[in-house]
């Protein structure tokens, strides 16, 4: 009896020390390890927390980053530069077929300018062409905010470029090329809208197939910037 009370009594005595612990005195392990798992827990909780704070703030209008929103920005203006392109073919060949067909039918010689010039603004106002050249401006316009988006979104990822050819640097070229090559086609529209409008037969032609083939090359530039970095 006498041993079994002095093992209980070795037992019950630190556990009786701990909760009157003072400073320099020994915790009980059993204490120090409920307080290592709280405090692994509180941890745990707050990386959490800061996980779900910083998750939405990584994001840039719903994209996963801004240079996944360029990328985007980047193929969504070739795009619809190109459907514009498109468009416009359609609205062009179909004006040249009409006033081609009324000048054939009528036996209408090109030189009688006067005879022509009608004709070609006659075509112009025909309401189904008109709704072939907004939906050709519409477009347009829809490629144009885009590219200004990537322009916006690029000048974030400027830097100085190592001397030589790269990736990068035909990227930035493509660039400066895309914006003097969208300036030189807004130029040739309003041109060839005036002429349209005036029945010029003669300046219309130059204008038409220069505008063209600027217009075919607007997608084809920002589309390659896009391919030069691997998409």
């Amino acid at each position: 009896m006498a041993v079994a009370c002095i093992a209980l009594m070795m037992i019950l005595l630190p556990m009786r020390l701990g909760s009157q612990a003072g400073p320099g005195t020994p915790i009980p392990m059993t204490l120090l390890a409920a307080d290592a798992a709280s405090s692994a827990t509180g941890e745990a909780a707050d990386a959490r927390s800061a996980a779900t704070a910083a998750g939405p703030s990584a994001k840039f209008l719903g994209f996963r980053d801004r240079e996944e929103f360029h990328r985007f920005a980047g193929w969504a203006s070739g795009g619809l530069l190109f459907a514009s392109g498109v468009v416009g073919a359609i609205h062009g060949l179909g004006m040249m077929e009409k006033a081609h067909k009324w000048r054939d039918d009528h036996d209408i010689d090109e030189s009688d300018s006067e005879a022509c010039g009608e004709e070609i603004k006659r075509v112009w106002n025909d309401p189904g062409q008109q709704a072939l050249r907004w939906t050709h401006v519409g477009l347009l316009a829809a490629g144009e905010t885009f590219y200004f988006a990537d322009v916006f979104t690029g000048a974030g990822f400027w830097h100085e470029l190592p001397p030589g050819w790269s990736k990068a640097r035909i990227h930035r070229y493509a660039f400066f090329l895309h914006g003097g090559l969208m300036a030189a086609e807004g130029v040739l529209g309003f041109m060839l809208t005036d002429a349209l409008k005036r029945g010029d037969h003669g300046e219309m032609t130059g204008l038409l197939a220069a505008h063209t083939a600027v217009g075919v090359a607007i997608p084809v530039v920002i589309v390659g910037a896009g391919v030069a970095m691997g998409g």
